[in-house]
């Protein structure tokens, strides 16, 4: 690459008058200078940098190849004109040299060129021997890409911080036990289990359908409680993204990563102190962060992104799904050990459909509930009620206390009744005039009386609740609630 006759010149008078540079020290023998000057412009034109060599008056004396593809000229060409003249054509600002000349200091400047390239541009005045300005060294380097991952950091951050938003992180919220209405049996059943559950301080997994209340549940175990007085924390194991999980379950210590929070973050495990810490929906851990959490139930040590010391929180983990995790660890997406860690305290949550009768209460208590939100007050009659507790409710609580809301603001009498409820719902309860045909079973009651002779076959056959429920392809908890709910405990005793 051809520079600059004065740059040579210079360049060459100040290498050959250091007769002590650090070449000679090491090597005992003077390098001719201008292999010195050769080793330089190697030095600069091997850099990945755009670095560009100007004079005190702003005259290019030497550019390397990266500069030029940057700026659009040939540095072989190049050496001796202004470097206002180069890069023109791309819009690219000079003046830093101006500014560098002037105040003798560093100066740096982010521009982007018409070719939409962000470039950083730094300038360094290089003092001669007598103190005068000898050269302005000029530093080129894109960070095009650097900022699209910059943006797409501080898009995860934000989704972060978004997400944390959206935890259910209600320490001071109480639960009201009228919320969980278990006038049957079914479901009295599993809220004195839950109260048992309380009374220790070991890990529970909830299992249940989508709706069936398993939060309620949770909520139920922890201020019951000796850790009632502490916070209780919820996440979504499905709802935060992957690469964020880790530092959110966890924390990261200060400076872990490149737009880390310069103090550190505290993870919830941890903020959970003293408490209980709900991971709803856990089948959809990944499996990276399984292992990690299966190292803090067995250890009890949290090690937060980045940190070099673990720190032991006091926290009550309770996991809750509606997959099944049996069927996950078959297929390889869940693991195995963590399951059992998780399993010492199991509950399972029935469907709303298999304690229909509980129904009646949870829409009067919706009903007064809403009242005070929409300000109006509505009733229900006894055939709505019917044509409910008929219906399946795929979305179980969740989707009839949904409903009632909808029937409430719908509704334009003060009381609903059959036909204010949706075509779709009286069609699968069997509803479709309002009454049933004389004598005419409901599919809810078919499904149960063949579902009643299944379990006492099995029961009668295997003996044993265990084999019973293995037959069936459900749990043994499963097969011992429905026998208590058809009457079928005594046989399966007296087998």
């Amino acid at each position: 690459m051809s520079s600059d006759p004065e740059w040579e010149a210079r360049v060459s008078s100040d290498l050959g008058s250091s007769s002590d540079s650090s070449v000679a020290r090491r090597t005992g023998t003077l390098t001719p200078a201008g292999s010195r000057l050769e080793i330089l412009e190697a030095m600069v034109d091997g850099a990945r940098e755009g670095l560009c060599i100007l004079n005190g008056t702003s005259t290019l004396l030497h550019g390397n190849k990266v500069a030029g593809e940057l700026l659009g000229f040939d540095p072989g060409k190049a050496a001796g004109l202004l470097a206002h003249e180069l890069g023109v054509d791309r819009d690219f600002d000079w003046s830093i040299a101006g500014e560098v000349a002037a105040g003798r200091v560093a100066v740096s400047t982010v521009q982007t060129l018409r070719t939409d390239r962000k470039l950083l541009v730094s300038g360094v005045p290089i003092a001669s021997s007598d103190g005068q300005l000898a050269y302005i060294v000029i530093t080129i380097r894109e960070i095009t890409g650097m900022g699209h991952v910059m943006s797409r950091l501080r898009d995860a951050v934000e989704l972060a911080e978004n997400s944390r938003s959206t935890l259910a992180i209600a320490a001071g919220r109480q639960l009201n036990l009228d919320e969980i209405v278990a006038q049957s049996s079914a479901l009295a059943g599993v809220r004195e289990t839950a109260l048992q559950y309380a009374a220790v301080d070991s890990t529970v997994l909830l299992l249940g359908e989508t709706g069936a209340g398993k939060g309620l549940f949770a909520r139920l175990i922890h201020q019951a409680s000796a850790r009632s007085g502490g916070p209780f924390l919820e996440v979504n194991c499905g709802a935060i993204p992957e690469g964020l999980m880790e530092a959110e379950l966890f924390g990261y210590a200060k400076g872990a990563f490149t737009g880390a929070d310069s103090k550190g973050k505290v993870g919830l495990v941890e903020l959970a102190h003293k408490g209980t810490l709900l991971l709803n929906e856990i089948g959809d851990l990944p499996l990276g962060l399984q292992v990690k959490l299966l190292r803090f139930l067995e250890d009890g040590e949290v090690w937060a992104v980045g940190a070099v010391k673990a720190k032991r929180p006091d926290v009550r983990i309770i996991a809750s799904t509606n997959r099944d995790l049996q069927a996950m660890i078959g297929a390889g997406t869940f693991r195995g050990d963590l399951f059992y860690r998780l399993d010492v305290l199991c509950l399972e949550i029935p469907p709303l459909r298999e304690h229909a009768e509980d129904i009646p209460r949870l829409v009067e208590l919706t009903l007064s509930r809403l009242e005070r939100k929409v300000k109006r007050r509505r009733g229900i009659t006894p055939e709505a009620l019917r044509a409910l507790a008929h219906y399946p409710f795929p979305g179980n609580v969740r989707e009839l206390l949904n409903l009632v809301e909808r029937l409430m603001v719908t509704t334009t009498s003060d009381t609903i009744d059959v036909a204010d409820l949706p075509r779709a719902l009286l069609r699968l309860a069997g509803e479709a005039t309002g009454t049933h045909a004389q004598g005419a079973p409901t599919l809810r009651k078919a499904l149960q009386k063949v579902e009643s002779q299944l379990l006492m076959d099995a029961l009668v056959r295997f003996k044993t609740q265990a084999l019973a429920a293995k037959h069936l392809g459900i749990t043994q908890s499963t097969v011992a609630r429905k026998a208590k709910q058809y009457g079928l405990e005594n046989q399966s005793r007296a087998l």
